[in-house]
């Protein structure tokens, strides 16, 4: 039981979210969110002292010090989410405080599950876990302009990139003979074409989770149109659950043919950077901006990654640590006025300075590249 504490935690905190909302009266619903951050400041604690377990279900969880590190990650970075959370105003936030935190918490619940994930159908599952509440709370504020929007669209992009990965799972399913990474890695130096081609079609949907070009397509008209503080934990949590996805399938999945992967990985990081930060340059609105400039990033990461040797644990931890870094440029940037999806020169209405137009501080846009 050690091995799904954390788990069980998130789970049981959860159900106390939803009582706390069923019996909670008034218009001012905002303590179930201090609620919510108290209850996941102390599975944060917990998660301190734990040390790595054995693996459970017959291998398809397991408890190492990645998991450890990546599920600490994860909650105090939710907690920060939450606290961030506690200050939005307007009526759905304060009187659906309980659906909020819920989503969110059902998400982070996703997110413990996909780092401890070495089976195929665990992972898919874990994946699915976390994105799903993430579509609905894009377009929690609905009555806002453009949130339904780009709500659509991160659910459509998702949908498909979904897909995708579950078309390339069921290629390494018929390779392997078995769900097991552990199996996938003994299948690969004798691999047919079916299972480079399902990796490729996984490495896909990967792409979408950490927003690698031309994956990215949901992420500038997200981020404007979603409230900052869940924006924030947005560009942190589940990047980072990718990030540690892509080494559980292209390190530990892979096994000795990890080297194959690098350039296709060097390749995309390339485009990335090259494309992200292009897309930034014209950019007028200060979320749109920093979700352009924050793709390039992510492809930094992933050079990191995969130029790390197969055994290296700890060069997974950095590009996590450094999601985390950059969530505060989120929390830090005014508000952006009414949201608009479009992509073209706007400035919003009451809103002057560096952050609106590109003609203030050119110098600052450009030292995000």
């Amino acid at each position: 039981m050690i091995a799904f504490a954390l788990e069980i935690g998130v789970g049981a905190l959860m159900l106390l979210v939803f009582v706390a909302t069923l019996l909670a009266r008034g218009d001012d619903r905002r303590w179930i969110g201090w609620l919510a951050a108290a209850g996941t400041l102390a599975l944060t604690l917990l998660a301190l002292p734990l040390s790595p377990a054995p693996a459970q279900l017959g291998g398809a969880f397991v408890q190492d010090g990645l998991a450890l590190f990546a599920k600490r990650l994860f909650l105090a970075a939710t907690f920060i989410g939450l606290l961030g959370g506690l200050s939005l105003p307007g009526r759905p936030f304060l009187r659906r405080a309980g659906e909020y935190h819920v989503l969110v918490l059902a998400s982070l619940l996703g997110m413990l599950v996909l780092a401890s994930a070495r089976d195929l159908v665990l992972l898919f599952v874990a994946f699915e876990l976390m994105s799903i509440p993430l579509y609905v709370l894009a377009g929690f504020a609905k009555r806002e302009a453009g949130a339904a929007e780009a709500a659509l669209k991160f659910f459509l992009v998702g949908s498909v990139s979904s897909a995708v990965m579950a078309y390339g799972l069921s290629f390494v399913y018929g390779a392997a003979r078995s769900t097991s990474l552990a199996a996938a890695a003994k299948a690969v130096p004798d691999a047919d074409g079916l299972l480079i081609l399902g990796l490729l079609a996984v490495f896909g949907g990967f792409g979408f989770k950490i927003a690698a070009f031309p994956f990215h397509m949901w992420v500038p008209d997200t981020y404007e149109a979603a409230p900052t503080p869940f924006v924030a934990w947005l560009s942190v949590t589940p990047k980072a659950a990718g990030f540690i996805a892509l080494f559980r399938v292209y390190f530990e999945g892979v096994g000795t043919s990890v080297s194959f992967w690098v350039p296709v990985a060097a390749g995309l990081a390339t485009l990335t950077i090259v494309a992200g930060n292009l897309m930034a340059l014209p950019q007028q609105n200060a979320k749109r901006l920093l979700a352009y400039s924050g793709i390039a990033p992510k492809a930094r990461s992933t050079w990191r990654r995969f130029g790390a040797s197969p055994s290296g644990h700890r060069s997974s931890r950095w590009p996590c640590c450094s999601s985390c870094s950059r969530s505060g440029a989120f929390r830090s940037s005014p508000a952006s006025g009414p949201s608009s999806t479009s992509s073209g020169p706007r400035q919003p209405p009451g809103c002057t300075g560096w952050c609106c137009s590109a003609r203030c501080s050119p110098s600052w846009r450009c030292s995000t590249i």
